[in-house]
């Protein structure tokens, strides 16, 4: 699951990359414009929901080190 999670966060930033790269063809000025920010806003904010549902479907064992069991006696 950390192998996916990780593939998923970097296909997501070559789109922002990608994204931004398209936004900005005609750019000829010193900050970028509005919808240029909105745009790759955008990404981010859906990559970062997209992220929490994942990571919410799986116990934290799978995520990373596995929960230390508490002794029960």
């Amino acid at each position: 699951m950390d192998k996916t999670f990780k593939i998923i966060f970097i296909i997501g930033l070559i789109i922002i990359f990608a994204v931004a790269i398209a936004e900005t063809q005609n750019y000829k000025g010193f900050s970028p414009t509005p919808s240029q920010v909105a745009t790759v806003g955008y990404i981010v904010a859906l990559l970062l929901v997209i992220a929490g549902v994942i990571y919410s479907q799986f116990p934290p064992s799978v995520l990373g080190k596995p929960i230390k069991e508490e002794n029960k006696s």
